[in-house]
C-alpha cells in the first residue's frame, strides 16, 4: 500500500504538519526527505532499512555516498542519498552560529561549542587554524591538514602565512580525534609547542590548541 493510501494520521508529512518534528520518528523524517518509494516498498520502508543498516542518524551522517550505495537498498539511488546527506549536514551547520554574526571566542570552550557540530564524527583527522583579532573576534579559519595528523605535516610557514594574510592578532589551533580519545598525543604536543615558539617570533599568539572527538 502506498503512503498516500494510509490513514492521514499515519503519513509522515501529515504527522510532521500536525505534531512538528518531535512528533515523528527518525525513520519518518528520513522518509520525508526520500519522498518516494518504489513498487511494493514505501519511502518509510526504505528509511527503516537504512537505519537498520547504520544504527542511527549520527552514524548515517558519517557515511560517504559510496558507502551507502554499497548497502544496495532497493529504491535508494544516488540522488536520494545526496538529499539525505545534504539535509543531515544542514542540521550540523545550523548548530553553529550564522556566518553573518560576529563570533567571539572568549575561551577554548567557545571554540569547541562552535566547531563541534561541524567536525565531530569525521572519520579522518582535520587540522584547522582559526584567526582572530585583538578582541578574539573570528576573522577566518582554514584547514591546514586533512588525513593522518603528523607533526611534520603541519608547518609553521603555512600556519603563519595564513595568519599574516588575515591580519590576525592571534590564532587558535583545532583538530579532531576520530578515535574518540581526548588526550593529546605526542605529535599534538609537538605541534603545539612548535607553533607557539614560531608565534612568539612572529608576534602572533597561539592562544590554545583544542581537540574535538
Amino acid at each position: 500500500m502506498k503512503i498516500k493510501e494510509w490513514p492521514e494520521g499515519d503519513r509522515p508529512r501529515e504527522k510532521f504538519l500536525q505534531k512538528g518534528s518531535y512528533g515523528v520518528t527518525d525513520a519518518e523524517l528520513l522518509a520525508i526527505i526520500i519522498s518516494k518509494g518504489v513498487k511494493n516498498k514505501t519511502a518509510l520502508d526504505i528509511a527503516k532499512e537504512i537505519l537498520n543498516k547504520v544504527g542511527n542518524l549520527r552514524r548515517l551522517n558519517q557515511k560517504s555516498i559510496s558507502e551507502i550505495e554499497r548497502f544496495d537498498i532497493k529504491g535508494l539511488g544516488k540522488v536520494k542519498i545526496i538529499s539525505m546527506l545534504a539535509a543531515l549536514d544542514l542540521g550540523r551547520r545550523s548548530l553553529s552560529k550564522k556566518n553573518d554574526e560576529k563570533i567571539i571566542f572568549k575561551n577554548p570552550k567557545d571554540i569547541y561549542d562552535y566547531y563541534y557540530p561541524l567536525i565531530s564524527g569525521l572519520k579522518y583527522e582535520l587540522f584547522k587554524v582559526i584567526a582572530v583579532d585583538g578582541r578574539n573576534v573570528l576573522i577566518k579559519d582554514t584547514t591546514i591538514s586533512k588525513g593522518i595528523l603528523d607533526a611534520s605535516l603541519v608547518h609553521p610557514r603555512e600556519v603563519f602565512k595564513f595568519a599574516l594574510n588575515e591580519n590576525a592578532s592571534a590564532i587558535f589551533l583545532l583538530h579532531n580525534h576520530p578515535s574518540g580519545i581526548l588526550k593529546p598525543s605526542e605529535d599534538d604536543l609537538k605541534i603545539t609547542e612548535r607553533l607557539r615558539s614560531a608565534g612568539e617570533l612572529m608576534g602572533i599568539r597561539v592562544i590554545d590548541h583544542v581537540i574535538i572527538t
